[in-house]
């Protein structure tokens, strides 16, 4: 009877594991600004050819965008998230809306045309292989209302992440945030015009290989141009192969997890999300590694969510 309530006693007191989503209790605030879309996503047996009609395997709707599913990474792990983008009031909008609000991130929907249907876009993913081919509607002539920036939705904040759209807005709150103190993330996807002017804000540059500001063709450049910039901690994603890694000029590489992969889609942005969570807690080189796991795992898995449902980190 002793040895049994000293098991229980033992069990009480077990720390959780860090990878666990949900079952943290509420750790950091986030806030996230930049693209939310409305997304549908088919899975077939194969890429379709010229002409071809071709039967999906499967079909799934929710929300798409680098912001929005970095937003709901980092909420998964329990944190207070805020995700400020522009969606609108078109019935369109209405599926992506609710799978944001569904995983708990509180949505500041500031679009300046609300009634002008979202950003959309049709996914195909290849089952045999993974890869996917994305057909989006156009970004560039997006913008938001001027509430979108305000010093208040900082307040208490831990950490803020920019995907590089909304640019007006994002130097915004990058200057809002470099003047509390608050680190900003830069998911670097691919170059937009006008990112120079915000990079000498940024504190963690995550960046995809598609990421090439203007002269730069390769790694090495990539990191000279950031830390010009005064960015002293830089990752180049690099899909299954290591992460390359800048920490203030010191250059290495963080492994990646090998696991059998079903969909890609979404990864990079779970990356993010993840990596804001661990960063705030974790050195630059440990959050990458373990942002690295939980991206490698969403990728053993059909869509962007299923990761947090199966709970996959136990």
């Amino acid at each position: 009877m002793v040895f049994l309530l000293i098991l229980a006693m033992i069990a009480a007191t077990t720390l959780p594991d860090p990878f666990q989503p949900h079952r943290e209790p509420i750790m950091y605030k986030g806030v996230f600004l930049g693209l939310a879309t409305a997304d549908s996503i088919f899975y077939l047996p194969h890429h379709p050819r010229n002409n071809e009609k071709i039967k999906a395997e499967r079909q799934l709707s929710f929300a798409g965008g680098p912001a929005a599913n970095a937003a709901i990474a980092f909420a998964a792990f329990g944190n207070r998230t805020t995700l400020i983008t522009g969606l609108g009031v078109h019935p369109l909008a209405f599926v992506a809306k609710q799978d944001i609000t569904d995983h708990q991130v509180h949505l500041i929907d500031c679009t300046d045309q609300p009634r002008r249907p979202p950003i959309l876009a049709a996914i195909m993913v290849d089952l045999s292989t993974g890869e996917r081919a994305v057909v989006y509607s156009n970004t560039d002539v997006r913008k938001l209302r001027p509430e979108a920036v305000s010093e208040s939705i900082l307040e208490d904040t831990d950490i803020l992440m920019l995907d590089g759209y909304y640019l007006p807005q994002a130097l915004q709150m990058a200057e809002l945030a470099r003047s509390l103190h608050i680190p900003v993330v830069l998911d670097g996807g691919s170059w937009k015009e006008g990112l120079d002017a915000l990079l000498p804000l940024v504190d963690f540059a995550v960046c995809s290989s598609n990421f090439q500001p203007p002269g730069c063709t390769t790694a090495e450049e990539v990191f000279t141009c950031l830390q010009g910039h005064g960015i002293n901690s830089i990752a180049i994603t690099r899909d299954g192969n290591p992460i390359l890694a800048c920490a203030r000029g010191t250059i290495s590489e963080v492994p990646v997890m090998d696991v059998r992969v079903m969909d890609t889609l979404g990864a990079g942005d779970i990356f993010h999300g993840a990596f804001c969570h661990y960063i705030l807690s974790s050195d630059f080189l440990l959050s990458l590694a373990r942002a690295g796991e939980v991206a490698s795992l969403a990728c053993t898995s059909l869509g962007a969510r299923a990761w947090i449902e199966q709970e996959k980190f136990a």
